[in-house]
């Protein structure tokens, strides 16, 4: 009787081991189309942000994901959501949108570097102009 629930518990815990990778495997494979993405874009100076994804969510084939982009050495930031979809083990970026931006002192909108008549890095796909 022990070793048939030992068994039982095993077999639990393999699934549920198998399940859990798969989700950080998509994860990953997320973040890793999203840089793809980012870094085929030649309009935009990334070495002029730090980026983190903050939440990635996934249903099925389709994903979405929420990027935070902060502008180096300063206080400028923004949030841009990415939606992908699955094409076989690949995950491809359909579209973005801005979440919104601001200073993360004050709170008031500060244009990241890029945008236009900032004179600096173009922001991701997505931003809208802050003229």
């Amino acid at each position: 009787m022990i070793r048939w629930h030992l068994i039982s518990v095993l077999a639990i815990l393999c699934i549920f081991a198998a399940s859990c990778g798969k989700k950080v495997n998509d994860q990953d494979a997320i973040r890793a189309s999203i840089e793809k993405h980012l870094n085929g874009r030649a309009d935009l100076n990334l070495s002029a942000m730090d980026r983190e994804v903050k939440q990635v969510t996934v249903h099925g084939d389709q994903a979405s994901a929420q990027v935070e982009f902060r502008l180096k050495g300063g206080d400028a930031r923004m949030e841009i959501e990415y939606a992908l979809e699955r094409k076989g083990k690949e995950w491809t970026v359909l579209n973005s949108q801005p979440m919104g931006m601001g200073d993360a002192h004050s709170g008031t909108a500060q244009p990241p570097a890029g945008t236009p008549g900032s004179g600096g890095a173009q922001v991701p796909e997505g931003h809208s102009p802050t003229n």
